[in-house]
């Protein structure tokens, strides 16, 4: 009787299995289709030479890897990127705190702000970069005359042809882009907080400055480490503002990873050099995650 009951028991999840698996096959086509396919032959173009779909790709081994290993703007783009992030994580995340701590203990005018800060965010990369472009015109420009306007005349730059702060000028319209999403999260958080904490630091004599640093700030972290890896993610996605606002210049000064894959791939025709980038960023892009991952484990224990 056990017998005969273990039988039908295997043949009912012989039989889920199998239902599951149909149910899933057009889920995994697609997945395998426009996500795997791709990666596959990114990883394939690597090794070739590949200058488009209607050119023979011929097998060069390791020739790519060696040719990015010594192309110096490729180096230079790769330092670029990390100081873009650097620049992304404290602009964008940092804002996105300060107002987050600003406007966060607001009752009745808490919605009109979260409302207008997260506002830039659902305005696209582009659009972003069309709008900064113009606001940077180093005659026209909102920024430029407005420093005329007050008297700071001297301050005006070329912020777009100085190779010394076209980076952290484009940076600056990326940030503005992306800190109301981090102000978004940083709000959660600071609901998440147990109120008592602070009761109990009043009635210790706490000064508002030390309940931001032993009360806010901790109930803070995982939050705050949550909002460093995804701004870390999302600055790996610098391409459309700059590609908009410099096309990566001026003397490669603002170039980025991105940047210049899509030089090589598109105007060069360098797709084997290009899908070598590709690759790096994939592992800049996952090695980052995994750091992250790890570090608010620890942290939470």
């Amino acid at each position: 009787m056990s017998a005969a009951s273990d039988t039908r028991r295997l043949a009912r999840g012989g039989d889920t299995a199998g239902s599951a698996l149909w149910l899933m096959a057009p889920a995994l086509a697609i997945y395998a289709v426009f996500t795997l396919f791709p990666v596959a032959l990114t990883f394939w173009l690597s090794f070739t030479d590949s200058a488009g779909f209607n050119t023979p790709a011929n097998f060069v081994g390791l020739d790519n890897y060696g040719k990015a290993a010594r192309d110096p703007i490729i180096w230079q783009s790769l330092g670029h990127t990390f100081l873009w992030l650097l620049y992304h994580v404290v602009l964008a995340g940092g804002l996105g705190l300060v107002l987050a701590l600003a406007i966060g203990g607001l009752r009745r005018t808490q919605v009109f702000f979260r409302t207008a800060f997260f506002l830039p965010h659902l305005v696209s990369l582009a659009v972003v970069g069309v709008i900064w472009a113009n606001i940077y015109d180093p005659f026209f420009g909102l920024l430029n005359t407005a420093l005329t306007e007050v008297g700071l005349g001297s301050w005006s730059q070329g912020w777009l042809s100085d190779p010394a702060l076209v980076l952290f000028s484009v940076n600056i319209a990326s940030s503005w882009q992306g800190f109301g999403l981090y102000m978004l999260l940083f709000i959660a958080g600071l609901q998440n907080i147990d109120h008592s904490l602070y009761d109990a630091a009043e009635v210790d004599g706490a000064t508002a400055f030390q309940k931001l640093i032993y009360v806010t700030l901790p109930g803070l972290r995982e939050v705050t480490t949550f909002v460093a890896s995804l701004a870390m993610i999302n600055g790996l996605k610098g391409f459309a503002t700059v590609f908009v606002m410099t096309n990566g210049g001026p003397f490669y000064q603002s170039e980025l990873i991105t940047t210049y894959i899509y030089r090589l791939a598109f105007q060069s025709q360098d797709h084997g050099l290009a899908a070598v980038l590709c690759i790096l960023l994939s592992v800049l892009a996952i090695t980052i995650t995994v750091v992250f991952n790890h570090w608010r484990g620890r942290l939470s224990r």
